[in-house]
């Protein structure tokens, strides 16, 4: 009530005082005229005059303290609506007539349900349903989600918090509305988003676990309730070290052994292999991928578990069959040096009484007696060169010397003497660049040169045969020797066989050999972890190519 006095000239002499019925002060509420009293109809009532005397100070800091609340009212950031114990808007600021729909007036005197249709009246505390008690300990954070109606028809959802106010006119409530519209699309999108993610969880073929940093399973999926035999109700809740024991929560971003970094790093495939623990107690092996996951809650991880059972038992199969292969090949290795050094002996005294027959009887018996012998002379020199050649097969994986730094060139110089004898009665022109120093088994090394050359020689048709040796080095540091020659040429249908033990693509009749020469060139090169080919066409020569690990050293 705000009231002050002036003459009325017009009615009489007396002192008028001039009332206005304001619960609040401002722009809420302003009646059309003020109400004239003459001071003999004071009574004090809730809208009467109060009756003061002249230098009376209380309506003056009634109006202030009025002023002060409206000033808060607009100045807050929500709407505000002012309600009275009978459901009608007294008062509201700026805020509630923008979010609303309404220009200023229009809601004052109204009933609050034209704004908020249910929720709001029922908790008046003139209903009995909501205590002054209840209604001062409500805090903030704590609102009333509701359904608001703007003016033109169309709702919105509102979060309302109310406070009981005391004022002249009994206990009014004060509300305060917030739109929360961008909050309820984003808790949609949340749900959608989290009901997409619990469909691809579901949908995945591995077990899917998901861990917050204290280390508790916050979701899982059916594939992980089947590969480790609980119930979904069980596991949620529980620490996953009921399930892995050792390894995963050391990995949580939480514990600071697994920055977020190095989660977001980590690629799909680079698993790590843990092992998971059944509710009836069995351990099996897993192999376990994480990412990070950012939620409301804080960093989860997700972890997709798979069981490696069927694919464990197999590397174990594999390393069993590799073990008796490699004990198998050792095996034979041994048996072929070992029957290849056995039988040389016999072999040279057949040879030896062959050669003898031919020598002392040749001529003196028929001409069948002399050909009989001379097959077998054949045969038995035949024989000690295969025995001979299967031998430094053999010796190729097993009578190995260390690999250690070796001159290529100083190699290739030793096989080049080794051939003199080929040479000369050939008249072969065998050329080189500077060759480099590589890691090799130098015996095995002279070997290599010594069966491309004397390949390359003696696989010629008329004229000089023309030999040159090479070598590049590539960007992995791998040197590649070329031997190249002007001879026959190959087929290329035939250059993988070539490579094969006892493979020939020329007569007896035509070229000596076994057959074996390029096989130990293959065993050698793979021994020293490279490769070897062959690039040619029939009478265009040939180049054959195998690659060595380099070396730091230089020649």
């Amino acid at each position: 009530m705000f009231c002050f006095a002036q003459p009325q000239p017009l009615l009489s002499k007396k002192l008028y005082r001039y009332c206005f019925a304001l619960p609040f002060l401002g722009n809420a509420v302003k009646p059309a005229s003020p109400t004239i009293v003459p001071p003999e109809l004071d009574t004090r009532s809730a809208f009467a005059i109060v009756s003061l005397p002249p230098n009376a100070q209380g309506d003056g800091h009634l109006v202030q303290m009025e002023a002060r609340y409206h000033g808060l009212l607009e100045a807050a950031p929500d709407a505000m609506v002012v309600v009275n114990q009978d459901g009608a808007i007294v008062m509201l600021n700026v805020q509630a007539e923008k979010q609303f729909g309404y220009s200023p007036n229009e809601l004052v005197g109204q009933k609050v349900k034209n704004i908020i249709p249910k929720g709001f009246a029922e908790r008046l505390i003139a209903d009995g349903t909501r205590t002054a008690a209840e209604a001062l300990a409500q805090q903030i954070g704590t609102g009333i989600e509701l359904i608001a109606l703007r003016k033109d028809g169309s709702e919105f959802p509102i979060e309302i918090m109310l406070s009981p106010l005391e004022s002249a006119e009994g206990i009014l409530v004060t509300a305060a509305i917030r739109d929360i519209s961008v909050r309820k699309a984003a808790e949609r999108h949340l749900a959608q988003m989290e009901s997409r993610y619990r469909g691809l969880l579901e949908a995945a073929p591995d077990a899917m676990v998901v861990v917050n940093q204290g280390g508790a399973i916050v979701l899982l999926n059916v594939q992980a309730e089947k590969q480790f035999g609980y119930s979904r109700d069980e596991l949620v809740g529980q620490k996953v070290k009921n399930i892995i024991p050792e390894g995963f929560a050391e990995r949580l971003v939480a514990d600071a052994l697994r920055s977020e970094e190095d989660a977001l790093a980590q690629q799909i495939g680079t698993g790590i292999e843990l092992t998971g623990r059944r509710k009836n107690g069995s351990d099996f092996p897993i192999e376990i991928m994480l990412s990070p996951l950012e939620s409301t809650e804080g960093i989860l991880v997700t972890a997709a578990i798979r069981d490696i059972t069927k694919r464990k038992k197999a590397e174990a199969h594999l390393l069993q069959k590799v073990e008796e292969l490699k004990r198998s090949n050792g095996e034979l290795g041994q048996f072929a040096y070992v029957v290849s050094h056995d039988l040389q002996e016999p072999l040279r005294m057949v040879a030896s009484y062959t050669q003898l027959l031919a020598k002392r009887y040749k001529g003196k018996l028929d001409s069948d007696a002399d050909e009989f012998i001379s097959f077998a002379v054949d045969g038995a020199s035949r024989m000690q060169r295969l025995i001979q050649d299967l031998l430094v097969y053999s010796r190729v994986g097993t009578k190995t010397q260390e690999v250690l730094d070796t001159s290529s060139e100083d190699a290739l110089q030793q096989a080049l003497i080794n051939l003199r004898g080929a040479i000369e009665e050939s008249g072969a022109l065998v050329t080189h660049d500077p060759l480099p120093t590589v890691p090799a088994d130098e015996v095995q090394l002279i070997q290599l040169f010594q069966n491309l050359v004397g390949n390359a020689i003696k696989y010629q048709g008329p004229g000089v045969p023309l030999v040159h040796i090479s070598a590049t080095r590539n960007i992995n540091k791998e040197w590649t020797f070329s031997v190249q020659d002007n001879g026959l040429g190959i087929d290329p249908q035939y250059f993988e066989k070539i490579f094969g033990l006892f493979q020939r693509l020329h007569k007896r009749e035509e070229f000596a050999g076994t057959g074996i020469g390029l096989a130990i060139c293959k065993k050698i090169v793979e021994r020293h972890g490279g490769g070897i080919s062959v690039e040619s066409q029939p009478g265009h020569g040939s180049t054959f190519r195998f690659a060595l690990a380099g070396s730091e050293r230089k020649s």
